[in-house]
């Protein structure tokens, strides 16, 4: 974009009748420091809180002005009390600055974004939203915008009244927030911090944001009695000395809230000049100061007060003769007569609106109206909306807000409709936790049963493109009890959809699809009743019943096909491919992928996504470097796109990716992107996905030591998770802990243990610990198991923990066991690995080759050969267990019946020599630590109790 100029300045900052600006030093020090940073290119937000009347309003509109005096742009939005427009606050500031864009916004990314923002904003544009992109999208194009903004001119966005902003705004200021810490911006925001105006949802967002160094809070304290002399000493042009009688009278009377401090000090000052303090009567609230007011007012101009304040904080003139029941003479004289009563402020320029002076002092005339008459006030405003003003400002909202409240006067119908169009505006403006929001309100109040049922199908719907799978599920199970059985079935099917990407299992929604199914006739045309059955699989695949879920899958594919319907097909392929990691079916489950990606591209659905995370993963077992590459960017895009849970799956690639490739801090990096990235399963983020991904970067950069302390190796398998106990008993060198714990798992292997996501971690772990207490007996059980892997890398979950091919755990387990063909097995994984671009299963493969052949012949040349490979890829990258790995295989032989490595026979020997642990340590240069380790490992190994029995037993074989 080229040059732009800021609009002017709210009408109310800069006209006269703005109250003296007193006190509130620090904060305006504050405020101009933030600005002088944001200058500088330190984006800051700041955000003033603190009670009704306050003066935190007027603290931001006094510096703003400042500001813009010296030359800063300033662009304001603010929130209503009532039911606002989607992603109020920053609509009115976005559309100040699209037209400074017009056609000058050449760059690719700038020119989609205004494009997008323009149909969201545009209150013409009626179409529903484009499906190709998401709310992500949109928060992505507001960015954009004020960030090509700030690179012409710093900019100031003053965001008032954030207490009433809907979640999706919410949300998006987070987002605003996190992304321009960079760039010349200095947010300010208004909120109120107390019941009932606090809002959690923006209390949450806040403390959040608290963690950035440039988000600041200022919290407004009451006037002091000082400060209190200053208001009056220049409101009533006297002397401090004076004012100070009457600042006395006030601080006790307002308690230093500059709101009721305006409202009161006159009568007070002028009941000081008077002498009279103690027989007046002054107010003791804000309600008593406005009804003391209005009984000044003739009876005929009280409810025209009256409909004012129920029309909103700003009053259209043109509105109010409108919808007035008195004439037009009288409606005019009873603004007059508001005004002179101080009750309302007056427009200040041509064009402009009636203002009453503070939120607190229009509440305070609503409370004053009968309740009877204030749902005829609503009602009134409502039908003449409807009928005369088909452009006024927010119509829809406006409508929806009126006709909700006079319900009770038989207008729920009214009220329903205009909910449900104000829900599908906001909808189609991608504000999809406000959408929710209507429809669960205008479920409320229709009285149809199946209308509600569909209105609350919507709202879960919006809740699940909001990525609150959370709430959608509680939404669904909300319709499970309607009596429609086609309602309480799409209910089903939709519990069932926002269970299985947070990874729950299946069971709840494997109720509800049975009893969803049981209830309509079985009818094979029926596309519902097809694409129950795949859902129904799904469901299924989730309880652990894999072989079950696709007898249920193939037999709803089929029927899918049968219907000829894309959108069908493509709903039951979507299940069907995301039931299972398991081995036995992956060239299927990919071609049937494939086949989905085909059918949802022109869909421009989200349901591309589903399909590129199960190619990346069937890519993967499958060592496809160019599908896991394609796949890796499509699903970028779809996170570019549509946010959500997307993102977290391109950082749990992203670090999935850098630990094969041996990018350890690039991993490191993504594993703690991850901690955060799993919170957009709100409360489903319960999975131990992120504890398993750091454990595999720890171990393979040698950094789990630390635990040691953690851990007593008492530790039972029945309240902690088994087979992160075996691998941190294996990886720390606990032996007894280690075989405990590998007998426990071995015991307690399911039968349909191969189907469970997590399997090929318990199968991994397991292996590891036989192979390295040397027990063949364990490892000739894990065998077959490692076999259905054959060919394959090994993966837990989608991309959870990659650990690389099978068929090299199995050439490790054959090399142990003394059968197959180990060397035939290493040559298969080294091959997988180098077509998975995994530098680390590359050089663990080359690794575990060196030490099968160094157990075979100690003096291998070629293990030597295969050795240095290994190092030479580890060494540079710091892959610290393979270079371990390559220590204790270059040691690697059994010689004796004991099952000693070539090392532990060099460290028996020297205890046979009397050598204390450092002097083993110093003779064979490993580390003290080291040699305690094979000590311990000799003693279990050949059942010695202390070092001189091993001395004896080295002596007796011949080691010594």
């Amino acid at each position: 974009m080229g040059e732009w100029s800021a609009p002017a300045l709210p009408a109310g900052w800069t006209t006269s009748g703005q109250p003296p600006f007193v006190a509130r030093h620090e904060e305006v020090a504050a405020l101009e420091s933030a600005w002088a940073d944001a200058v500088g290119g330190a984006g800051r937000a700041l955000f003033v809180s603190g009670e009704p009347g306050s003066g935190k309003s007027r603290l931001v509109s006094e510096v703003c002005s400042r500001l813009r005096a010296d030359g800063a742009a300033v662009l304001v939005g603010s929130c209503i009390q009532e039911l606002g427009a989607p992603f109020e606050p920053f609509d009115e500031p976005l559309r100040a600055l699209m037209p400074a864009f017009g056609t000058a916004a050449t760059d690719g990314s700038d020119s989609e974004s205004v494009e997008l923002l323009e149909r969201v904003l545009d209150r013409s544009v009626q179409d529903a939203a484009d499906k190709s992109v998401g709310q992500e999208r949109v928060f992505s194009a507001v960015v954009d915008v004020l960030r090509a903004a700030t690179a012409e001119r710093p900019m100031v966005l003053v965001l008032d009244d954030l207490h009433w902003a809907g979640p999706a705004a919410i949300r998006l200021l987070s987002r605003v927030v996190e992304e321009t810490v960079a760039d010349r911006l200095l947010l300010v925001g208004t909120l109120r911090n107390a019941p009932p105006d606090r809002s959690d949802a923006l209390a949450d967002a806040l403390a959040s944001l608290s963690r950035l160094s440039g988000v600041l809070r200022i919290e407004l304290a009451p006037f002091t009695t000082d400060e209190i002399t200053d208001y009056v000493a220049i409101c009533a042009g006297i002397s401090r000395d004076t004012a100070r009688e009457s600042a006395d009278v006030l601080e006790e009377l307002t308690s230093g809230n500059p709101f009721l401090l305006r409202a009161m000090w006159r009568r007070v000052v002028e009941a000081e000049r008077r002498g009279g303090r103690r027989v007046i009567e002054l107010p003791d609230s804000v309600g008593d100061l406005v009804r003391s007011r209005i009984a000044t007012l003739e009876p005929a101009h009280r409810p025209v007060l009256e409909l004012a304040a129920v029309l909103g904080q700003e009053v259209d003139l043109v509105e109010m003769i409108g919808v007035s029941a008195a004439s037009v003479d009288v409606t005019l004289a009873a603004m007059d007569a508001a005004v002179r009563a101080r009750l309302i402020d007056p427009p200040r320029l041509a064009g402009d609106h009636y203002r009453f002076p503070h939120a607190i002092a229009r509440q305070a005339v609503i409370d004053t109206i009968p309740s009877t008459e204030l749902l005829r006030t609503h009602a009134r405003i409502a039908q003449v909306l409807e009928s005369d003003f088909p452009a006024a400002p927010r119509r829809i909202q406006r409508l929806a807000f009126h006709y909700a409240a006079a319900r009770a006067l038989g207008f729920g119908d009214r009220a329903v409709t205009y909910l449900i169009r104000a829900a599908e505006l906001a909808e189609d403006r991608y504000a999809y936790e406000d959408a929710a929001r209507l429809f669960e309100q205008a479920a409320g109040i229709s009285p149809d049963s199946d209308e509600q049922a569909e209105l609350l199908l919507r709202a879960a719907a919006a809740w699940d493109l909001a990525a609150d799978t959370a709430r959608a599920r509680a939404v669904y199970e909300r319709v499970s009890d309607t009596s429609d059985p086609r309602l309480r079935l799409r209910a089903a099917m939709g519990y069932e959809d926002a269970s299985w990407r947070p990874g729950l299992l299946g069971h709840r929604a494997l109720e509800l699809l049975s009893a969803g199914l049981a209830s309509i006739p079985p009818d094979e045309h029926d596309p519902l009743y097809v694409q129950a059955l795949g859902a129904l699989a799904r469901a299924t695949a989730f309880t652990g019943a894999v072989d079950e879920a696709e007898r249920i899958g193939n037999e709803a594919l089929d029927l899918a096909r049968a219907t000829g319907d894309p959108l069908v097909l493509a709903s039951v392929l979507r299940s069907t491919v995301t039931m299972t990691v398991r081995p036995r079916g992956v060239i299927e489950r990919q071609e049937r992928a494939t086949e989905m990606l085909a059918l949802t591209r022109p869909m421009h659905s989200e349901w591309i996504g589903a399909a590129t995370l199960n190619v990346f993963a069937n890519s993967y077992l499958l060592g496809d470097r160019a599908g896991l590459d394609q796949s890796e960017r499509d699903l970028q895009e779809m996170s570019r796109q549509w946010g959500g849970h997307w993102p977290y799956w391109v950082v749990c690639i992203r670090f999935g990716r850098a630990l094969i490739g041996g990018r350890l801090e690039e991993a490191a990096i993504a594993c703690r992107q991850l901690q955060q990235a799993e919170s957009v399963f709100r409360e489903d983020s319960n999975s131990s996905a992120n504890a398993l991904q750091t454990y595999m970067l720890r171990r393979e950069s040698g950094r789990i030591e630390p635990v040691r302390r953690l851990i007593t190796g008492e530790e039972s398998p029945t309240e902690l998770w088994p087979p992160g106990l075996l691998a941190l008993y294996t990886e720390l060198g606990l032996e007894g802990p280690t075989r405990r714990m590998l007998d426990w798992q071995l015991a307690h292997i399911a039968p349909n243990a191969s189907d469970s996501a997590e399997w090929a971690a318990r199968l991994v772990f397991m292996t590891e610990a036989a192979l390295w207490l040397g027990d063949a007996a364990a490892a000739e059980r894990l065998h077959p198991l490692l076999s259905e892997y054959a060919g394959l890398n090994l993966m837990s979950g989608l991309f959870v923990a990659p650990f690389g091919p099978a068929d090299c755990y199995l050439g490790e387990v054959e090399s142990l066991i003394g059968t197959g063909a180990p060397l035939e097995r290493f040559e298969r994984a080294l091959d997988l690995a180098e077509r998975t671009d995994a530098p680390l299963h590359v050089a663990r493969t080359l690794a575990a080759t060196a030490a099968h052949l160094g157990r075979v012949d100690p003096g291998s040349r070629e293990a030597a050969g295969y050795a240095e490979r290994a190092r030479a890829i580890a060494e540079p990258a710091g892959m610290v267990r393979v270079l371990r790995a390559l220590e204790v295989g270059s040691e690697a032989s059994a010689l004796d019946g004991g099952g000693l490595t070539a090392r532990e026979c060099e460290v028996i020997a020297l205890i046979a020599e009397g050598r204390s642990n450092r002097d083993i340590a110093t003779r064979l240069v490993i580390s003290e630590h080291t040699a305690a380790n094979h000590v311990r490992n000799i003693l279990m190994k050949i059942g010695a109790e202390n070092r001189t029995q091993a001395a004896m037993y080295a002596r007796e074989r011949g080691l010594a």
